[in-house]
């Protein structure tokens, strides 16, 4: 391939090799670029996760705060009142619950209101009526920015582990249950000891790793 020349005897366009350089330096450009790229977007959904949390953690302290209550949100369905019934369920336990009784119809509190985007409901479970304020008959999960549920433990329950289906993290096979257990230290005292665990599996989509995102740090995260 060769250049054209015009009247007045000088060239136009590019010759093929030209068009390959040009190729190649975008390429390379790309190489050195995607990882920055993909980094920032790492730890956009991590700031993301971080704001959720803080925003469910105010919401459950609103919660105990009133006197009828006391206590933060179950992690179990079983409401000490027996004023809210709903029915308790084996996959996502502690968020489902977390959810529900947020916005249980008898708090002065409005949960979260116009947050629809941050619920999921990865095992498709129903309850027999609307939810409460969340006037809505599926039990849903909080969701992170990578399409998984969030976890609940109450300090109540530390000790039980809890089933959680993943949803749609692209490394993580949609619909896989993972056993999910709260955190303690590394000399075995657990987390937040007195209130409450709410956590994100993070980036790699696996509960109980270090990169585990919640209102706490993770023993490896103590050290960073």
């Amino acid at each position: 391939m060769c250049k054209n020349r015009d009247a007045g005897g000088e060239q136009d366009g590019f010759t093929l090799i030209e068009i390959l350089v040009v190729i190649g330096l975008i390429s390379l450009l790309m190489v050195f670029l995607m990882p920055m790229l993909t980094s920032g977007q790492e730890a956009a959904k991590i700031n993301q996760c971080q704001l959720i949390i803080q925003s469910a953690v105010s919401a459950a302290d609103e919660y105990m705060g009133q006197r009828r209550f006391g206590d933060y949100p179950p992690d179990d369905f079983k409401d000490p009142l027996k004023t809210f019934k709903i029915p308790a369920d084996p996959v996502n336990p502690g968020i489902e619950s977390f959810l529900a009784f947020l916005h249980r119809p008898d708090s002065r509190a409005q949960g979260f209101g116009d947050k629809d985007s941050w619920f999921i409901n990865t095992d498709k479970d129903k309850a027999e009526a609307p939810i409460g304020k969340l006037d809505r008959v599926e039990k849903v999960e909080l969701k992170d920015p990578w399409g998984n549920p969030m976890a609940y433990f109450h300090h109540r329950h530390y000790g039980v582990e809890q089933t959680y289906r993943m949803g749609g993290d692209p490394d993580v096979p949609e619909g896989e249950e993972q056993t999910v257990q709260a955190w303690r230290t590394k000399d075995g005292r657990w987390l937040n000891a007195r209130t409450f665990q709410l956590f994100s599996a993070g980036p790699d989509g696996v509960f109980n790793t270090s990169d585990d995102i919640g209102n706490f740090k993770t023993p490896d995260q103590e050290n960073d």
